[in-house]
């Protein structure tokens, strides 16, 4: 081993030590691998990484800040992939997730494509009744045509179409998509019902910024489904056409997200391509105060928390 190579070996192992070997474990245990892939960007970047974020105080006050009034009840999920293991969580529970389950609907397919259940070419029928309201481009008027399953899945986020993600739930199987979601750990998340065929007083889709920031988390790091699955799914969401919400925020960052809105629930979250640094951030606001005003709390979120990154 010549020189330069054994410097390299020991620079190395001197960063993995530092970083803190026993966190990154655990968190690979809880996070489905996320820590290993971290551990390994870390070691080629010549990162330390701590185990959470070292200003977690500050995050929280600010955030509380921002968000003041109580009928905004927004939950929080943010992690700098260059700077630490474990997100920076707020009030992560159980909410509606709007049109963001579509998310997990897309994860699932790409799953069975990459297992070899499923062809992105294989072609659909649509019906007249598969058509629902609500957002999306796929309608009535396209009845007796023929959609692929990447083209549906493509509208399914980038225009959030109902009657595509109907299809699509139709045939991957709405018991195989939630155990699909049980087997990866998403442990809040659960599909109950089809795009605009919620009953009033039943179960909710739901889901939390835990279960949607790790989705986006591990879609980061290329162990979702595989790396060229994770890869289309990473494009399909860069075309996202709702960019209302954190595209306005933050102009400079290529932003991979999906966003959702129903009643009172107005949601936004993905992964943000900076110059000189990445970040994932999903909000979810499920209060009662209005949607300018969640999008006004929520663009001064995201503004403060890429203000973190020049720190």
């Amino acid at each position: 081993m010549n020189v330069k190579r054994m410097i390299t070996f020991f620079s190395v192992l001197v960063v993995l030590e530092a970083g803190g070997m026993a966190s990154a474990a655990l968190w690979q245990q809880q996070e489905g691998g996320i820590a290993a892939q971290a551990a390994e960007n870390r070691a080629v970047k010549n990162v330390q990484h701590a185990p959470k974020a070292v200003d977690e105080e500050e995050l929280t006050a600010q955030t509380v800040q921002i968000i003041g009034d109580t009928k905004n009840q927004l939950a929080v999920y943010f992690l700098r992939p260059d700077r630490e293991i474990e997100p920076f969580i707020y009030h992560s529970q159980q909410m509606a997730p709007a049109s963001m389950i579509k998310l997990f609907v897309m994860a699932k397919t790409m799953q069975d494509v990459h297992d070899g259940k499923l062809s992105l070419d294989e072609k659909i029928t649509i019906k007249k009744n598969d058509a629902v309201g609500g957002a999306g481009v796929t309608t009535w008027y396209n009845a007796g045509e023929q959609r692929t399953i990447e083209q549906l899945m493509t509208v399914m986020i980038t225009d959030s179409d109902n009657t595509a993600t109907n299809i699509l739930i139709d045939r991957l199987g709405m018991q195989n998509i939630n155990r699909y979601l049980q087997q990866q750990g998403f442990r809040d998340t659960v599909l109950v019902y089809k795009m605009m065929m919620g009953r009033k007083g039943k179960k909710k889709n739901l889901s939390s910024v835990r279960d949607i920031g790790s989705f986006f988390s591990r879609l980061y790091y290329h162990q979702l489904v595989g790396e060229q699955e994770d890869k289309l799914m990473l494009a399909i969401l860069r075309q996202q056409h709702d960019k209302e919400c954190f595209p306005a925020a933050l102009p400079d960052y290529e932003i991979a997200h999906k966003t959702g809105e129903v009643n009172d629930v107005y949601v936004d979250g993905g992964i943000f391509f900076g110059q000189q640094e990445d970040f994932v951030l999903v909000i979810l606001s499920n209060g009662k105060a209005g949607r300018s005003d969640a999008i006004e709390k929520m663009q001064n979120l995201a503004r403060y928390y890429a203000g973190t990154l020049q720190e």
